[in-house]
């Protein structure tokens, strides 16, 4: 089945940017809309992006009222999808009543205070006391999808629902038992919810997850058909039929894997445990502790009996940060003699076939500067921490950087090899050479944030793209910036690592580079598209 065709090219250069950039997302989704509303030739687009936004949250009363409303201009809506669009936005009140005046006020305050706990507690009392009303169980079922509350969940979806929302329904509880791993339920309940489409490239990859490749295929191509603009669903079903989405050869030469470490002695004791349980093969892991004062010692040495030559340490009187760590394990003699070079952050569990899922995108993108992977949360593995980085406008005289992997849990919608501007340094391969011509990491982003993505602009700037393996999830202890609770000084030191990014790159250079790597993902896309529509 080809692949439909779609202008790219005759888009406006923002909406046709946010595009490329992915086509998920409900904020990202309704902005886009908003885009493409202005102009009369792009309307019909913005309709069908608008529908994609609510599908995105179809919980979500206030998208779904506007829907309605032009809906009853243009009549667009398919009968099923409009009984559905009515029944969420017949059935959405925000509080408005003389005692709810400040419910909402302190819904945020909490949510900014991250105080999950009593925000929950309140959307469940409010639950309770008014079942009917889809903004409670909007707002509930959100929150307990992100802190992966399997009870909260189950009470929103036990509960009694107002009629003609049945697929909205399905698709709830498909998402539910996704996150929960049970995807033959949640193909169950996806396949009774295809009235909307995220459901349907849902079902593509629990038949994915469960071994059915050419199934999976199948709902990726009748998905991409019903939205020719959603990059992520080219992207998926291009590497199903490429065979992109399996481990590759193992990486070809000889790797280092570094770590640099400072007061984890458990965090780095998992890390190594995970590391040499995956299929290692010949590649040597190089430790730097990094003046610890704990029992890091103690569990570095345990691991050297363990893995004999395999394994090197090195030890610091003091914390360096992360950026003199790096420069130091560069220059280690066994980085020296390989062919690539992969750090790896001392919180971070990799999986078993983490080297032959780098060999398939080395093998994708040869000529690659640096190739990442999608970070997960550990403790839930459907939050994704991060995966392709791309440059946004500017924010206030400062960088701004693409968020679109926060906005909805993980269903396999960033699972896609593809250029970005930067990858996280969570987990990062290099070319050893390339490593080494580009330079030493900044030891002006010290003690850490940022060093590894001014790495990054630097290798754009030899011609070298970063590549995203988003088929390589490794799990990070430390959470994702929506729930973490930063102290001051952190956020002080982020802030101002922020600025010096800023003056580094400075605003013309900044602009280059967007449209670089606009260029090269819009090309990227065309070229999939192109070799779905030969295939």
């Amino acid at each position: 089945m080809r692949a439909p065709d779609f202008d790219w090219e005759g888009l406006p250069a923002a909406l046709r940017h946010g595009l490329v950039l992915g086509g998920v997302g409900k904020p990202h989704l309704a902005e886009l809309a908003r885009l493409a509303l202005e102009s009369p030739a792009t309307a019909r687009l913005g309709l069908d992006i608008l529908l994609a936004a609510w599908e995105a949250g179809p919980l979500d009363g206030g998208l779904a009222g506007l829907l309605a409303g032009l809906d009853a201009r243009a009549r667009f809506l398919d009968p099923r999808v409009r009984a559905a669009v009515d029944a969420c936005a017949g059935n959405w009140r925000a509080p408005d009543q003389p005692g709810d005046s400040g419910v909402v006020a302190a819904m945020a305050q909490m949510a900014a205070r991250r105080a999950h706990g009593e925000l929950l507690a309140l959307l469940m009392d409010r639950f309770r006391e008014d079942p009917g009303n889809l903004f409670w169980r909007q707002h509930l079922l959100d929150l307990a999808y992100l802190l992966g509350h399997r009870e909260a969940a189950g009470r929103c979806l036990d509960a009694p629902w107002p009629s003609g929302l049945k697929a909205v329904r399905d698709k709830c509880r498909g998402d539910v038992l996704f996150q929960g791993g049970d995807f033959e339920q949640a193909a169950r309940s996806y396949g009774a919810a295809r009235l909307l489409r995220p459901a349907r490239a849902r079902l593509g990859q629990c038949f994915f997850r469960l071994g059915r490749l050419a199934e999976a295929a199948g709902q990726w191509r009748a998905a991409a058909s019903q939205a020719p603009w959603n990059a992520n669903l080219i992207l998926r079903l291009y590497d199903r039929l490429a065979g992109h989405d399996l481990p590759d050869d193992p990486l070809p030469g000889r790797v280092v894997v570094c770590l640099y470490t400072s007061g984890k002695a458990r965090e780095v004791d998992e890390t190594l445990a995970a590391l040499f349980a995956s299929e290692l093969g010949g590649a040597r892991v190089v430790v730097l502790d990094n003046g610890s004062s704990d029992g890091t010692a103690q569990a570095l040495a345990a691991w050297k009996d363990r893995a004999g030559e395999r394994l090197e340490v090195v030890c610091l009187p003091v914390n360096v940060g992360a950026p003199a760590a790096r420069n130091w394990l560069m220059r280690h003699p066994a980085v020296a003699g390989s062919d690539f070079t992969a750090y790896l952050d001392d919180d971070a569990l990799v999986p078993p076939d983490w080297a032959r899922l780098l060999g398939r995108a080395v093998s994708s993108y040869p000529d690659a500067g640096v190739w990442g992977c999608k970070v997960v949360d550990l403790a839930q593995t459907g939050r994704i921490q991060s995966a392709d980085i791309n440059l946004l406008e500017d924010a206030d005289g400062l960088p701004a950087f693409s968020s679109l992997c926060s906005q909805d849990l993980d269903f396999g919608q960033f699972d896609a090899v593809r250029p970005c501007l930067s990858v996280t340094g969570c987990f990062h391969l290099f070319r050893t050479p390339v490593l080494m011509e580009c330079g030493d990491f900044d030891i002006r982003f010290s003690p850490t944030q940022y060093d590894d993505l001014d790495h990054d602009l630097r290798l754009w700037g030899m011609g070298r793209a970063a590549v995203c393996q988003g088929h390589l999830a490794v799990r990070h202890a430390r959470l994702s910036g929506s729930l973490l609770r930063q102290d001051p000084q952190a956020t002080a030191n982020s802030e101002a690592n922020l600025k010096k990014l800023a003056a580094k790159h400075p605003p013309e250079e900044r602009r280059r580079l967007r449209e670089a790597v606009q260029t090269a993902l819009l090309g990227d896309l065309r070229a999939k598209t192109a070799a779905l529509a030969d295939g």
